[in-house]
């Protein structure tokens, strides 16, 4: 099957949740398939990023989104019923690159990711759209527009009731489509053509640790620093939790692990306070293996978090917030401990903190349960299943 990719962002390095798991899928589809990769990118791609990419497609193009071009689009985005997240990723350039692509290749299916890259292909009467959502940016955004205020809380207002109308317009539009999670899943309507395809993890990379090496009374909490769920959650841990812990343990300590943390979250670090930010670092396997507890205290966000499976793989006992397990939906007190609260959350980790035995059985419990569910071949397999609904849908639409 022939197979034109069509993302937002180019997906090497893999650091962000979308790019992240096109990287798998490519990985996981070219094992069987012929791929073509037309991406935008805000920033310039290396030599090297593009040669891995290659390595799984017959064909990578990628065009540069200028920041001219985005301050045009959020400015004309003001009176505009489109989302921002949509406006943001317009390029009359890219639309040019993909007609060619396509005119010059008999694809078999598109596969478009995230609503950003909607607008290329709303209107094809080609080849038939698969869009992977990945998540419902709806969901996200319920939850981020009753945490600010003011002006802030406006902007958020307009975006969400935006994004809503969009998504269910998404809905109905195309006939297969994918999510991360089932709470996305319903967050778009619940409808036959909206499939569950979770992530996947690496367990190759994301090998078994045992207790043995690991270092006492750290905690970790990884993740895209520029993200603002992610800033969001450390800030709360470090102001709202860290206290009534270090009260219990006062030699606990805390290792903020990813890349572009943003001012607020490097103003965290005090190594007084046992708080660490550590931004990029080469492996983050090395911090997992090394944690006594993972943390992952999200109070928004929506999809499925790869910090909660990758932890789970590791042998890193997970300490998280219910938005946090929403999309992974490990069994509570099972695979990970779930605390909403300051309190129960600094209780949770105090627990397993004096508790060598319950982490290690939390460890296990959460290993088995990644290596049951959470594969990106079958991921894969999965997305395979949905081109030949569309493929079979297609020829039958033309008899």
């Amino acid at each position: 099957m022939r197979i034109c990719f069509v993302t937002p962002r180019f997906p090497y390095p893999p650091l962000k949740g979308d790019t992240l798991r096109v990287y798998h899928q490519l990985r996981a589809l070219s094992k069987e398939h012929e791929i073509t990769l037309v991406s935008l990118a805000e920033e310039p791609v290396s030599e090297c990023a593009c040669a891995e990419v290659a390595a799984m497609c017959e064909r990578v193009e990628v065009v540069q989104l200028a920041r001219a071009r985005v301050l045009l689009n959020l400015g004309a985005g003001v009176l505009a019923r489109e989302p921002l997240q949509v406006l943001y990723y317009h390029e009359p350039k890219y639309q040019e690159r993909l007609e060619d692509v396509l005119a010059n290749a008999d694809f078999d299916v598109i596969h478009a990711t995230l609503i950003r890259m909607l607008p290329y292909v709303w209107s094809r009467s080609g080849p038939p759209v698969a869009v992977d959502l990945i998540d419902s940016l709806g969901l996200n955004l319920a939850a981020r527009r009753k945490q600010v205020g003011g002006i802030k809380r406006m902007g958020y207002e307009m975006e969400y009731k935006r994004v809503r109308r969009y998504e269910a317009a998404v809905v109905r539009r195309f006939p297969a489509l994918a999510v991360s999670s089932e709470a996305d899943r319903r967050a778009l309507g619940g409808r036959p053509n909206v499939k569950v395809i979770p992530n996947g993890v690496d367990l190759e990379q994301f090998a078994f640790q045992g207790a043995e090496g690991r270092e006492p009374a750290t905690l970790v909490f990884t993740g895209n620093m520029g993200y603002h769920p992610n800033e969001e959650a450390v800030i709360w841990l470090a102001g709202e939790v860290w206290p009534l812990l270090r009260a219990r343990h006062p030699n606990v300590r805390l290792q903020i692990v990813g890349a572009t943390p943003t001012d607020r979250v490097r103003a965290l670090h005090n190594a007084a306070n046992g708080i660490e930010v550590l931004g990029k670092v080469p492996e983050v396997t090395t911090y997992l293996h090394k944690a006594t507890i993972a943390v992952c205290p999200m109070r928004s966000g929506s999809g499925i978090q790869n910090k909660v499976l990758e932890a789970m793989a590791t042998g890193a006992p997970v300490v998280a917030t219910s938005i946090a397990n929403r999309g992974v939906q490990g069994r509570p007190g099972r695979d990970l401990l779930v605390a909403d609260s300051a309190e129960a959350f600094a209780q949770a980790i105090a627990n397993l903190l004096d508790n060598p035995a319950r982490r290690e059985q939390l460890a296990t419990s959460a290993q088995h349960f990644v290596a049951q569910r959470f594969q990106w071949a079958e991921h894969g397999r999965k997305l395979t299943e949905i081109y030949q609904q569309l493929q079979h849908r297609n020829m039958t639409s033309k008899r």
